[in-house]
């Protein structure tokens, strides 16, 4: 592949992150025991405040370091695949510090996943030992191990089962279950801090999985100095401070939520604000009576608050920035939604590569629909259409795949994304090259909606992928040809997909189309043009 020229003037290269290179965050925390010690200096200011109480920082090192004790015990180690199961709160903090700050892989895991993609995401990252929450929501999440490994029933503490090999033991907080391990005494302290120093910025923190191009989702590894420096520029960015409240309902398990929320607040001292489930008036009552200062929310979540019978009588004059645009002070509402200063980002190079000059001022008319200059740390170029991206930023690499197949010899990551750089040094977005699916700002991949749906006796062939949905980006769209004298229900369909794949990815909309109408090209491959034009008036949204 030929490498098309870079579409910036010479003169503009450094715009592109060239000089950046250099060492432009000199002076940021680069590792969890680091920026621990940094917050220990101001120990009762709140860190996280949700549904399970407040957490001062204070409390989160020394919980934490009791844990990390009890996890050192129990043969935790330094690259020790330790996976957590939590909601958003106080409790998945301590046990992601705990685990991270004596240098184990953390693998957070998705509270909406049910049993099945539990199972496989445990199995694909090579979990050796699993931190759970009894429940999320209001579901048992133990329930939910077992349904996903039925081998754990009736099981003890010390686990060989053939779904997931490497995993050999699971603690589940304040629940009985015969296959819980209830942890060691902690050993300690002293011995937490000798196995803290031992961790360092190129150390492994994180396996942070986002769906790929194909059935298996990707599984991104991230340093600890990628990771931790990355979150501490975006947040002296933002201007963060002690003073800041931010409000998110996006998951901790999810790069946005880790970096953009949890790393901020720790790295920069303000408190993230949150709660298990999103739901509009619960989420403006948490605004207002925390004096919350950021919003940082997918579109349709800030859409719906917007729209709230409440919204018009609630105090939100503390709110000086993020994405509930009728919240933001005049000076920071943007006239339209492509004036907004807004970044590009990816899981793979641990949230955004861009950003605004300024996070806070709408944009010039000239910068409409712009998504910032290259962060510093991090270079692009332009490869025939596609924005590849390389720096201090990019994860260590993709869990279980050869480097090679996900950088070029020069470290290049391709990552899918079309574009380009004007002449002004700002990113210009033109879509992704692959098939994946954007919904209420999660990746959805076509391959694993598929599969999903072929491996159910009635249906012979599916084809999934996104169509326009509004606010909401992208709706999962799902076309499905029956076994022949077979026939398919889209609610029956929906409700079996659900014990499979979270709720995101399962189809909106469907069209059953028997194997003789299916549109074909010449070629022999279905003709994904006829079949999207299906959905145009998608006003048919059984199963949604």
């Amino acid at each position: 592949m030929a490498t098309a020229a870079l579409a910036v003037a010479p003169a503009l290269a450094p715009a592109l992150g060239r000089e950046d290179l250099a060492d432009p965050l000199e002076g940021l925390p680069d590792s969890i025991p680091a920026v621990l010690a940094v917050r220990a200096e101001r120990s009762d200011d709140p860190f996280v405040v949700g549904p399970d109480g407040t957490l001062t920082f204070g409390e989160a090192c020394r919980r934490s370091a009791v844990l990390a004790g009890r996890l050192l015990a129990a043969g935790v180690g330094k690259g020790t695949r330790v996976g957590l199961l939590h909601p958003n709160g106080a409790g998945w903090a301590v046990g992601w510090l705990a685990a991270a700050r004596i240098g184990a892989l953390t693998v957070p895991l998705s509270t909406f996943a049910p049993g099945g993609e539990l199972a496989r995401a445990l199995r694909q990252t090579d979990v050796h030992a699993l931190l759970t929450a009894s429940h999320f929501a209001g579901d048992s999440l133990g329930d939910r191990v077992e349904a996903g490994l039925p081998d754990l029933v009736g099981s003890k503490p010390g686990l060989a089962i053939a779904d997931a090999p490497f995993l050999r033991w699971i603690h589940v907080e304040q629940e009985d279950r015969s296959w819980s391990r209830a942890l060691p005494r902690p050993l300690p302290l002293a011995m937490v801090q000798a196995a803290q120093r031992e961790v360092g910025p190129a150390d492994p923190l994180a396996i942070i999985s986002t769906s790929g191009a194909t059935a298996a989702p990707k599984a991104t590894v991230h340093t600890h100095g990628s990771l931790v420096r990355h979150a501490a520029l975006l947040a002296a960015r933002r201007g963060l401070t002690s003073e800041d409240r931010i409000y998110s309902p996006m998951p901790f398990f999810w790069v946005g939520g880790l970096t953009m929320v949890l790393l901020a607040a720790l790295t920069s001292g303000a408190a993230a604000v949150v709660h298990e489930r999103f739901e509009p008036g619960e989420a403006l009552d948490l605004i207002e009576r925390e004096r919350v200062t950021q919003v940082s929310c997918w579109p349709n979540a800030a859409r719906a608050m917007g729209e709230h019978p409440s919204f018009a009588t609630r105090d939100l004059r503390c709110v000086r920035g993020g994405t509930l645009v009728e919240a933001l002070p005049p000076r920071s509402r943007p006239a339209s939604p492509d004036l907004a200063p807004i970044p590009l980002g990816m899981t793979e190079t641990g949230g955004p590569h861009t950003g605004p000059d300024d996070a806070y001022a709408p944009l010039p008319d000239s910068l409409r629909g712009t998504f910032g200059r290259t962060l510093p740390g991090m270079e692009h170029r332009i490869v025939d259409g596609e924005i590849h991206v390389r720096g201090r930023f990019l994860m260590d690499g993709i869990y279980k795949q050869e480097r090679h197949r996900t950088f070029d010899p020069d470290g290049w990551y391709a990552t899918g994304d079309l574009g380009w750089f004007g002449a002004d040094g700002h990113l210009r977005f033109a879509g992704r090259r692959t098939a994946m699916i954007k919904t209420g700002g999660s990746n959805v991949s076509p391959a694993e909606v598929e599969t999903a749906l072929v491996a159910m006796p009635q249906v012979r062939a599916a084809f999934v992928f996104g169509i326009a949905a509004g606010e909401r980006g992208e709706a999962v769209a799902a076309v499905v040809v029956p076994e022949p004298g077979r026939r398919v229900d889209p609610s029956d369909l929906s409700s079996s997909l659900r014990t499979s794949l979270s709720s995101y990815k399962v189809p909106r909309h469907y069209r059953v189309v028997a194997e003789p109408d299916l549109p074909m090209l010449p070629t022999g491959k279905a003709d994904l043009v006829a079949l999207r034009a299906l959905f145009a008036d998608q006003r048919d949204s059984s199963g949604g």
